[in-house]
Parts: structure tokens; sequence; C-alpha cells
């Protein structure tokens, strides 16, 4: 994935005049990249080879940023997403998030699944659960108990 990482960096510079530095505001740069590409595809379809392989790409980049903030590694499979999902896996067993697949759904439904968003709440302190914390189901508060 280091490999498209860099390729994906190329691109960025050949195709769209853009630098990408790793840092996590060059995702907002993927971002837009990944908008053009949304709206070419009104007047010029993407095959589904060519969707995935732009996934694979510019999710690449994505995850080898996010692996310079959380120490992660890539894999294949996941248990969660199944065969080929190509997840980074946290380091810290905090679980693995899908860049690749973040790519798919943007170039497939547009600004609804915007990889910049996406990239930002995951890598703030705190991640996901600063924002959507887990319930707690085994010690309920008193305010959800039931009154007697």
């Amino acid at each position: 994935m280091a490999s498209l990482s860099a390729q994906a960096v190329k691109r960025a510079g050949s195709s769209y005049g853009v630098t990408l530095d790793y840092s996590p505001d060059s995702v907002k740069e993927v971002e837009k990249i990944l908008a053009t590409k949304y709206e070419m595809q009104k007047t010029h379809p993407m095959t589904e080879i060519e969707i995935t392989d732009a996934a694979h790409l510019w999710g690449a980049y994505i995850g080898e940023v996010m692996k310079r903030i959380h120490p992660a590694h890539w894999v294949r499979d996941s248990d969660v997403a199944g065969e080929n999902a190509l997840p980074i896996m946290y380091e810290d067993h905090s679980g693995e998030s899908y860049p690749c697949a973040w790519v798919y759904r943007r170039l497939k439904n547009g600004e609804e699944d915007n990889v910049w968003i996406k990239f930002h709440f995951l890598t703030q302190p705190g991640g996901v659960k600063k924002y959507f914390p887990p319930k707690n189901h085994a010690n309920p508060t008193a305010e959800s108990a039931p009154k007697s």
C-alpha cells in the first residue's frame, strides 16, 4: 500500500497540480480530487474496475496518512468487513478503518461520503468515541433507570 500511496502522490501532482505531503490537511486535497472525479463521472462514467483502482490508489494515500497519526498496519481481510476489505488495523487494538472503502463510496455516492469528514473525525483525539461514546448497558445511570 505504501507504493500505491507514492503513486497517488505522483498522480496528484501530474494530473491535478496538487502536492500531497502526508500531512492531515493533505487529505482535504484528496477530497477535492475525488470531488472532481465524481463530477467528471456525470459525463464520462468510470467503469467498476476504474472505480476500484481509484479507491485503492487514493485510499492507500489516506491510510498512510492515518498511520502517521495513529500507529497501524494494513491487512487484506477483516473479521468485520470480510475478505479483501483492505483495512488498516490500529496497533493498540482499538479497531480498524477502511480508507479504500471510503474512497469507493465517495466515487459512487458523492459528497455524502466525504473522505475528509471521516478522516477528521477518526483522527481527532478520542476519535469517533469522543463524539459518539459507547453506551454502557451494564451500568445504567440513575437517569435511565426505571422510576418506581
